[in-house]
């Protein structure tokens, strides 16, 4: 395929110092989020921490990785899932939250819950025969097929948050803080969606390959907005006050 030669590696030189101060600003965010941690909201704390780590891990690997060394196998399947981990983690914590305020029924809240996991993993793994055919042009089509499914199925777990969302009426019983949390990291989670279903395109993709810029500003900058967003509105202080508002 034409401009595909280096599929599926991408042909810019890594910025190292971009990747490095990024890598702090990420740092200093997990902190922050641990420090301001509790046990009562455990899973939703973990599934943060996993996302805050595997963003800074891909960041200290983009830092300290030559362009040729990012060109292996290895190193490219690494940072690729640690992307998709740090994305997915959110949009799954993003579900976690709506269901841990209000009288949400057990049988919805575990729906709401296993649902996106499942979703999740299907995506995740439809990405692994995209990688495996990805290395040999005459696959590459159809490394872009499953490429492509796997993106929409992304898209559409961060699109079916509103309607369920608002279907469980957890949005009532919310405090203005917390809804503006949700809003802002949903919304970063869909414009990322967005992106990668449009790179999964083979023309957009030889595009965005190109220059590293457009991995900072489509990719990481909403996945950075996202984490500093619950660090800085930590669900903390605010969940506990959606639970007692909802008990009135």
């Amino acid at each position: 395929m034409i401009g595909l030669s280096n599929y599926p590696y991408a042909t810019y030189e890594p910025n190292q110092i971009a990747a490095g101060i990024l890598a702090g600003v990420i740092g200093i965010s997990l902190i922050g989020w641990l420090a301001q941690a509790t046990r009562k909201f455990r899973r939703l704390i973990i599934l943060l921490t996993i996302s805050h780590l595997t963003i800074f891990i891909e960041l200290v690997l983009r830092a300290a990785l030559s362009s040729s060394e990012r060109k292996s196998r290895a190193s490219f399947t690494a940072t690729s899932v640690l992307l998709a981990v740090g994305q997915r983690t959110i949009i799954l914590a993003n579900y976690d939250y709506i269901v841990r305020v209000g009288e949400v029924k057990p049988a919805i809240s575990r729906c709401v819950i296993i649902g996106p996991i499942l979703i999740a993993l299907i995506s995740a793994a439809l990405m692994i025969p995209a990688g495996m055919l990805s290395y040999d042009k005459s696959t590459i089509p159809q490394s872009f097929v499953l490429r492509q499914a796997s993106a929409a199925i992304v898209l559409g777990l961060t699109i079916l948050f509103y309607p369920i969302w608002f279907a469980i009426k957890t949005w009532k019983d919310m405090k203005k803080q917390s809804i503006i949390r949700l809003l802002i990291s949903s919304i970063a989670c869909l414009s990322v969606a967005i992106y990668l279903q449009i790179t999964s395109i083979p023309d957009y993709y030889i595009t965005t390959s190109h220059e590293e810029y457009w991995f900072y500003i489509f990719q990481f900058t909403p996945i950075a907005i996202a984490l500093l967003t619950w660090t800085l509105l930590h669900p903390r202080r605010s969940l506990q006050a959606d639970i007692s508002t909802s008990e009135l």
